[in-house]
């Protein structure tokens, strides 16, 4: 049973990872694997909807063969990218949107990080549920400068940075309002993304504010955004 799962495993790794779709006798001879028992095991991926078949252009005499294709997950980073493809406006515009909507995402999210007096720490428990990994952490003059990687929008940061920078900012804008009283005061962030363009590291700068400012939605959404 083990060895038929881990047979299993490599077929969909490897149609996952082939741009075009493989037929049965492709995957049996790249696998090493007999034909038939290639074909049993892409049924068994059809039937749980992991994988689509479909057929494939004819190249001479015989019959068409049948391609095969893994199903693609669903990802909330795909609801992202069509958003960021669709929104209107300039850069500002588009960036001040995305910070409406991280907002609205944290609430919906009911983000619960661990209680702390420290904003920094704070922060980085919350992102850290939703994917994000702490580089470095620096703390001074009651401002906290935090470098996060592994940032799960990387691919939509490429062509909108504007808009992932602006959801980055109204998610944690709302983290930091929603426990503002516990941190005894107000906090601003800064979402700085990566000078090189290169991994998706994102630099956030947390500043003390007026511990009397109003928690509004506009008020969060007017922030200092540093230029990336």
């Amino acid at each position: 049973m083990v060895r038929r799962i881990k047979q299993r495993e490599r077929i969909l790794t490897l149609l996952r990872e082939s741009a075009t779709p493989l037929d049965a006798h492709g995957l049996a001879e790249t696998l090493d694997l007999h034909v038939t028992t290639v074909r049993f095991h892409l049924t068994g991926l059809s039937d749980e909807g992991l994988v689509h078949a479909q057929p494939m252009p004819v190249t001479g005499v015989g019959r068409p063969r049948t391609g095969y294709v893994a199903v693609r997950e669903p990802s909330y980073t795909d609801l992202v990218a069509l958003f960021a493809a669709r929104i209107g406006g300039d850069a500002t515009e588009r960036e001040l949107k995305a910070f409406e909507v991280g907002d609205d995402w944290a609430s919906l999210l009911r983000l619960q990080p661990e209680p702390t007096s420290d904003a920094g720490s704070l922060v980085i428990d919350a992102l850290a549920r939703l994917g994000f990994e702490t580089q470095t952490a620096t703390s001074a003059f009651g401002a906290h400068d935090i470098t996060l990687c592994t940032c799960p929008l990387v691919e939509i940061a490429r062509n909108y940075p504007e808009v992932v920078r602006g959801i980055q900012r109204g998610l944690i804008q709302r983290v930091l309002d929603d426990n503002a009283v516990t941190l005894g005061r107000r906090y601003v962030v800064d979402v700085r993304p990566d000078p090189d363009d290169g991994n998706c590291r994102v630099r956030l700068v947390l500043h003390p504010g007026d511990p009397t400012a109003p928690e509004t939605a506009s008020a969060r959404g007017d922030g200092q955004v540093a230029a990336g």
